[in-house]
């Protein structure tokens, strides 16, 4: 191997290391974020069991009829507590957001910040204020007829990430081992992946991103066991708390009335907890399980069991209080965290694959140009240069899909902070689809005359710019406003990234260059949904706008620096004036056709209206108003866009081969009504929000896909092949039919939000376009229903 080999593959080798470097750590990202959320949860609930000793004892002196301010022994009740390592403080105020009471470690020299508003006017439920250095628990203190006050629990913030840090740091190093693993492999087997028919470079990706995702999730297992074991230990210290009077008095539990009721009351509110109950002489006195009372007790294997020895040494009798929690609890907290990182590794996979392919091309073009040294300076390889184009098109609309899960309910809330009609959270998706519709033919001009680079570079842009001014605090027309110049650069970069495809591809990669659109639509919008939901959980909507502009930047670079330059264009004959005259001469030979209108208002304006209002507009909003997380939002509408992937080959194929692409068109249209309809369904008052509201809403979502998959390419298609077609030309339709579809595009988010204020916010309205929109499938092939009827009727009449 020549020493100039050899740096080639190093090069290539610390790229793979890089990316696949990235990907994990995006990973570690995302799963500390999560970890932390959850083990935050479970620190906020071993916190408020801690706070819940000092309420219900305030609280038994308070039904007495006796002021709060007179309640003694707050000291000795709340000291072992604010010097336990979780608390740092305890405090209780009144209704005035007076001070009466306040216990704080000795250990500790503390600066409590002020208390929390909610003091003032306490709710009846617990509250928990966020601060930046104290988690504050709000409990109330009730009388038999109002809320007296409340107590307060101080808990430090940095306990749970330091807790957390010491479990993440090491997987650190195992990324970056796993990253150069995977790239050493590369590079020693480079030379022999070009000539396997097998996809080694992806698989070995995965298997290194599965290797790491296992890491993590035994380390989150082990984390969540901890703290359910903590919560646990803590909240039956709490119960044995109220029981200790009960021993102390060697009174009998079974004289007693109320005691089940209070093993009740802790059993709903700890519902991870399988069974709470009272052993007297290894038999269960009382019992959250009634089946079990009176019956001896056996530990379980499969439950997590805390027990208690409340005995006094001078009984006979043994008093244990026993809490088991099964052990599959911490594993159905896993769960979110798993799906999480399923949905991470599809955008991970889809961004890594993308660079890898780069690098690789990045060789293949040094190559190539070591046996052409005398290549003009501005010319690339075809098929070098089609891989360098990828990553433009995949992240303008990655960047842009990164806001998706949450910017619908965004966008309503500035509406109202702006102190205008929620429906008017529509006019920034309409504005954006409007000036993306009428900025692609002004593009197509300016490319002809000046080539596509500067078109993806000032698209990119205004792009990334748009998306950043979100961040700023603007009321909901500013925001329509930089939708509206988003729309405008993401028209811009479409239309440069089709011009440099067509002028870059040989004819025989004319489809592959095609697919470029498709996969970087498609793919950007999956990547894009699944991060930015996950990433809004810790960065904020700001935060993620922020990440939105980094990437158009990083593009920009990449464009500028890497994206191979092609020949100088010559101008466009005719300017601007001459292509929207021949716009408009092509609308007026194809406005005429009935069939042609049929296929766009029953077909093509639908799935493009569906996608825009329904999917990326109205589903966030309404599965935000049942209370789904982000990243649950994002999944969901990303397995539209799977759907969408996972059909349109076969369909392609299929329609090429059969050249039947009416059938094809009805049952796409019949299976997206057929979605929204079972979407629709989860609005019902019949259906409990659960698991099968969930599982509806998905198998709804992924039939819309499919649906999709089989109407995006084929309607194309059909229309190519209509009879307008063959009368005025092929390209002339196509053009028409893909400027009228864009219709669909601007006034999807319009309609729903119309159609929200007149019946309200909610499911149903789905469900009723799903119903329309199969009676349009059926419009759509009304016609042959006729002609069967014509010869039946004729054969009567004779």
């Amino acid at each position: 191997m020549s020493k100039e080999s050899f740096k080639h593959r190093l090069i290539d080798g610390l790229t793979m290391f890089l990316v696949t470097a990235l990907s994990l750590l995006l990973l570690l990202y995302v799963a500390f974020g999560e970890g932390k959320r959850t083990y935050e949860l479970i620190h906020i609930e071993k916190v408020t069991a801690q706070g819940r000793l000092a309420q219900l004892s305030i609280e038994k002196f308070l039904r007495e009829g006796l002021p709060l301010k007179q309640y003694a022994g707050f000291a000795t009740l709340a000291q072992p507590i604010a010097d336990s390592e979780d608390v740092d403080a305890m405090a209780v105020y009144d209704n005035s957001g007076r001070q009466l009471f306040l216990v704080t470690d000795k250990k500790k020299t503390l600066t409590l910040p002020e208390p929390p508003d909610a003091i003032k006017n306490a709710k009846e439920n617990i509250e928990i204020d966020y601060g930046d250095a104290y988690y504050k628990v709000i409990l109330p203190l009730r009388t038999r007829f109002e809320t007296a006050g409340t107590v307060v629990v101080y808990s430090p913030t940095d306990l749970v990430t330091e807790r957390l840090r010491p479990s993440f740091v090491p997987l650190l190093y195992v990324a970056a081992g796993l990253s150069a693993v995977f790239a050493i492999l590369i590079l020693i087997a480079a030379p022999y992946l070009p000539r396997s028919r097998v996809p080694w470079l992806q698989i070995g990706y995965g298997a290194t991103f599965l290797i790491m995702a296992g890491f993590v999730i035994w380390t989150l297992v082990t984390l969540y066991y901890d703290g359910v074991q903590g919560k646990t230990n803590a909240t039956a210290v709490t119960l044995s708390q109220r029981l200790n009077d009960i021993v102390e008095f060697n009174l009998s539990f079974k004289d007693l009335d109320g005691l089940e009721r209070t093993f009740g009351e802790y059993r709903r509110l700890n519902s991870e907890v399988s069974e709470a109950a009272l052993i007297v002489d290894n038999a269960r006195e009382i019992t959250t399980d009634p089946a079990k009372a009176g019956k001896g007790w056996n530990s379980d294997p499969w439950n997590y069991e805390h027990r208690i020895d409340m005995s006094r040494p001078d009984q006979s009798r043994r008093i244990d209080l026993a809490v088991t929690v099964p052990r599959d609890v911490v594993f159905q907290r896993v769960v979110r965290s798993i799906k999480n990182f399923a949905a991470l590794f599809i955008a991970s996979a889809f961004l890594s694959g993308l660079f890898l392919q780069v690098a690789a091309s990045m060789q293949s073009l040094r190559a190539s140009n070591v046996s052409s040294q005398n290549a003009a300076p501005n010319t690339a390889g075809g098929d070098a240069a089609l891989v360098f184009v990828k990553p433009v098109f995949f992240l303008a609309v990655f960047l842009d899909s990164l806001t998706y899960a949450f910017l619908p309910k965004f966008m309503q809330e500035a509406a109202t902070a702006s102190g205008v009609s929620v429906g008017f959270a529509s006019a920034p998706f309409t504005a954006y689809y409007l000036l993306f519709a009428l900025s692609l033919i002004p593009a197509g001009n300016i490319a002809d005359r000046y080539g596509p680079r500067p078109l993806i570079v000032v698209g990119l842009i205004l792009a990334g710019a748009s998306v950043l001014g979100l961040a700023l605090p603007l009321g909901i027309m500013e925001m329509a406003a930089l939708r509206a110049v988003s729309g405008v650069g993401q028209g811009l970069l479409l239309i440069g990234v089709q011009t440099y495809i067509l002028a870059v591809a040989s004819p025989e990669k004319k489809t592959q260059g095609a697919a470029i659109i498709v996969f970087g639509f498609q793919g950007g919008m999956i990547s894009g949904m699944a991060l930015g939901s996950l990433l809004v959980n810790l960065l904020h909507p700001q935060g993620v706008f922020a990440v939105s502009a980094a990437v158009a930047v990083a593009t920009t670079i990449y464009t500028l620096l890497l994206l191979p330059r092609i020949a100088e264009r010559k101008e466009g004959k005719g300017g601007l004036s001459a292509a929207v005259n021949r716009l408009v001469t092509d609308l007026k030979k194809v406005i005429a056709s009935g069939e042609f209108l049929k296929t766009l208002v029953c077909i093509g304006i639908p799935a493009k209206a569906i996608l825009t209002g329904t999917i990326t507009f109205a589903l966030p909003l309404l599965l935000h108003q049942q209370d789904y997380r982000p990243e649950d939002i994002g999944q969901v509408v990303m397995l539209y866009g799977l759907g969408v992937v996972a059909t349109t080959g076969y369909v392609s194929r299929l329609v090429d081969r059969t050249r039947n692409t009416q059938s094809i068109l009805f049952w796409g249209a019949i299976m997206s009504g057929l979605g929204l309809v079972l979407i629709g369904l989860t609005g019902s008052a019949v259906l409990d929000q659960g698991m099968l509201t969930t599982n509806l809403v998905v198998a709804g979502v992924i039939i819309v896909g499919v649906a999709h998959g089989f109407i995006n390419a084929p309607v194309v298609t059909h229309v190519a092949h209509s009879q307008l077609a063959a009368r005025v030309g092929a390209v002339p339709a196509t053009t028409a039919y893909r400027f009228l579809e864009r219709i669909g595009h601007i006034a999807g988010p319009f309609l729903l939000s119309q159609l929200f204020l007149i019946w309200g916010q909610n499911m149903e309205v789905v469900g009723g376009i799903g119903i329309a929109t199969a009676a349009l499938g059926l419009i759509f092939v009304a016609h042959l229903f006729s002609r069967r009827i014509a010869p039946a009727q004729a054969d009567i009449a004779r």
